[in-house]
């Protein structure tokens, strides 16, 4: 396990055994626990980790989990609607949008951690999905391509 790994097991383990209600009494705990963060380090931890505040009389931090079934659920619906292209392109899947949502379809791609995609680069109208090879480049393909409505024409392969 990397010291980012272990980090994050530690910073989950801290908010779900006590209640953590500032981003600052977090650092000091995993200070306590030998671990010395940053400010900008933290507030990337905690997006990633997916840690949202729940407003209560004792407002904290919790982990905020969605489910698998929500992202896919979220896919189908932006591929019906705004999806232009998807196409396999050597190690790289392109994914052509309607103008202003190919950052949504990274956001909701990068959700889902689709083993085959090892980084996500969007622009206003495109986002490039980078593989390891060209057969990761085509698994994801047809993994993406489950969520396309029918009919869709791929383009040239």
């Amino acid at each position: 396990m990397n010291k980012k790994e272990a980090r994050h097991q530690l910073i989950r383990s801290l908010v779900t055994e006590t209640k953590i209600h500032t981003q600052l009494e977090l650092q000091e705990a995993l200070k306590k626990n030998g671990v010395n963060v940053t400010q900008a380090t933290l507030s990337r931890d905690m997006r990633e980790l997916n840690l949202v505040k729940v407003a209560s009389d004792d407002s904290h931090y919790e982990i905020h989990s969605v489910s698998q079934a929500h992202w896919e659920q979220r896919l189908r619906f932006y591929m019906e609607d705004a999806l232009i292209m998807l196409r396999p392109v050597q190690h790289q899947i392109v994914l052509k949008t309607l103008p202003g949502l190919a950052q949504s379809f990274g956001s909701i791609i990068d959700a889902m951690q689709l083993p085959e995609i090892i980084a996500t680069i969007c622009g206003d109208d495109t986002c490039l999905l980078i593989c390891e090879d060209q057969e990761a480049a085509q698994r994801g393909f047809e993994e993406l391509s489950k969520y396309t409505p029918p009919l869709f024409f791929f383009g040239d392969k």
